[in-house]
């Protein structure tokens, strides 16, 4: 399954399973990673072409990167639940 998506200025909270890959396809991308464990978060900057291997079934926030202007993001492999949309 494959998610394409437009990041304007929202975050977005999306459960990932391991073994998906987040792609950004346009714009800078801003990855910041929810352990499962009490460990410090891993943020994660996506240029245009550039992806990242979700290696850790968790939740991840997506968002453009600010100033940047709109991100296109894709996720491509197993997902868990739905894409979940928090309003600024």
């Amino acid at each position: 399954m494959t998610w394409n998506l437009l990041i304007e200025s929202d975050c977005i909270p999306v459960a990932l399973r391991a073994g998906a890959r987040i792609t950004c396809r346009a714009g800078s991308l801003w990855v910041t990673v929810e352990h499962a464990q009490a460990r410090r978060s891993e943020d994660i900057v996506l240029l245009a072409g550039q992806s990242h291997p979700v290696s850790e079934s968790t939740t991840y926030f997506l968002s453009a990167l600010r100033g940047a202007g709109a991100a296109q993001c894709q996720i491509s492999g197993p997902l868990e639940g739905r894409l979940a949309l928090r309003l600024a």
